[in-house]
């Protein structure tokens, strides 16, 4: 029973990860297809960029090891990809963001060499949560107000979905954790919500069954 639970550990370690690593490319694909921001928030992606790229210039200031933070600069590397086909395809991309990329990685490089006070970097992973949340909030806004999910991915925020269970799973197993705990929580109601509203919205309506 013991070697079960383990085993059982060690899948939901391994595979939280490999799929970390993918989060972001049903989206981009999805994107990419379609060719339409209808439904996606713009804000949102930037939310998740700013908490992403907390934690990854944390994880490099503190010195731990790549094998333990691997997806935190894949992840910011997808969402920095899936945030430049946004502007693209909504035809924003101009000096005035190529500018912002600039600044963005100079405070990336000072975060993560010590040029700003370590105190500081602890400041900001504590708002990565409510950073998280915000993101998903504003997602759920955006399609409610377009009434469209047509270019969101559904497998994306499944896969985030499962990631949320399989890290209170690992949690739990480490201890009671009650602000880790919380913080998956609420991402894994926010993300299910997200999944709702977009199932939801590409259901015929009941006009439009009439009308056919």
């Amino acid at each position: 029973m013991a070697d079960l639970y383990s085993l059982s550990l060690s899948f939901a370690n391994i595979s939280k990860t490999v799929l970390c690593v993918v989060l972001k490319v049903p989206q981009i694909i999805s994107l990419v297809n379609s060719k339409s921001t209808t439904g996606l928030s713009l804000s949102g992606t930037l939310l998740e960029l700013t908490s992403f790229t907390i934690g990854l210039c944390y994880n490099v200031f503190s010195g731990y090891a790549l094998s333990s933070y691997l997806e935190y600069p894949i992840l910011v590397g997808q969402v920095l990809l899936l945030l430049a086909l946004l502007l693209h395809y909504s035809r924003r991309i101009g000096p005035k963001w190529l500018a912002a990329f600039g600044v963005y990685s100079a405070v990336v490089y000072a975060l993560s060499t010590g040029m700003f006070p370590g105190a500081l970097l602890v400041t900001l992973m504590s708002l990565c949560t409510p950073l998280s949340a915000a993101s998903r909030l504003v997602q759920i806004r955006t399609m409610h107000f377009s009434q469209n999910s047509e270019s969101v991915s559904v497998l994306t925020w499944s896969i985030a979905v499962y990631t949320c269970v399989m890290r209170i799973f690992i949690t739990l197993d480490r201890g009671f954790d009650a602000p880790l705990l919380a913080n998956y929580s609420v991402s894994l109601i926010l993300n299910l919500a997200v999944i709702t509203l977009a199932l939801k919205l590409r259901r015929p309506s009941k006009k439009d069954e009439k009308i056919e």
